[in-house]
């Protein structure tokens, strides 16, 4: 992804399916109430999303192996022009494009799915295809594994982004192997100096959040001033030791 500078927003979908690597890279602005026309004339801020299909609620193995997601990510690909320049698109599509499909997250089955991301600097992007490669090797298939280059943190504590690289995956829970592998990746994204999404962490350790977190304990001063009493509490804070 280069250039990203020139836009706003910059997102890449990658093929994790594909032994050699490929994806649609899109990128984009807010368009200027001049350009907008009817509906979106009149209300630009509208947030109405399609759904054209409702996953069925009864899928017992799930539908995402091998062969449906080698279909589906040739598809997503092909549908995808080679360039296009200057399409409106609303809030949604650009942003949300699975949820035309209403409880997509039930085609992984009773056993649901695991989100994993990272960020690491930009020197460390070689592990971005490292991952992919790991996962793929466990049978851990992706349908959305997106990619993003970060810019600045902002002033928060425990402010995910930092300059460089972020992949982000969507794979079955109950892979076997998919515990060791990802295990392994914290260890690379750590030894990188990267750190992982809390935002969608379901596994990782106390050691790995602190050791990844710089500020964690500046965190943990304003919210024991805030909170003294620790009524405000969680999951994740009471896995994560926060």
């Amino acid at each position: 992804i280069t250039g990203d500078d020139a836009y706003r927003y910059s997102v890449a979908w990658v093929d994790s399916v594909h032994p050699r690597g490929r994806g649609v890279l899109t990128r984009g602005d807010h368009a200027p109430i001049e350009q907008l026309t009817g509906k979106a004339a009149a209300q630009p801020l509208a947030f109405d999303p399609k759904v054209l299909a409702t996953a069925p609620a009864i899928v017992p193995g799930g539908l995402v192996n091998p062969l449906t997601m080698r279909a589906f990510n040739e598809m997503w690909f092909r549908k995808a022009p080679q360039r296009s320049v200057g399409d409106l698109q609303t809030i949604a599509e650009f942003f949300h494009p699975l949820d035309i499909v209403q409880d997509w997250n039930r085609v992984y089955g009773p056993q649901g799915f695991l989100q994993y991301q990272f960020a690491v600097p930009d020197d460390a992007g070689y592990l971005v295809g490292r991952s992919l490669a790991a996962l793929r090797q466990v049978g851990a298939l992706s349908a959305l594994t997106v990619l993003k280059r970060f810019g600045e943190s902002n002033p928060a504590p425990l402010s995910f982004p930092r300059p460089g690289w972020t992949l982000a995956v969507d794979v079955p829970s109950g892979v076997d192997g998919l515990a060791t592998v990802l295990d392994r990746l914290d260890e690379e994204v750590l030894a990188a100096g990267g750190r992982l999404y809390l935002a969608k962490d379901s596994r990782m350790s106390p050691a790995m959040m602190a050791a990844t977190y710089p500020r964690l304990a500046e965190w943990q001063r304003q919210r024991d001033a805030m909170d003294p009493d620790g009524v405000f509490t969680s999951d994740l804070s009471r896995r994560l030791s926060l």
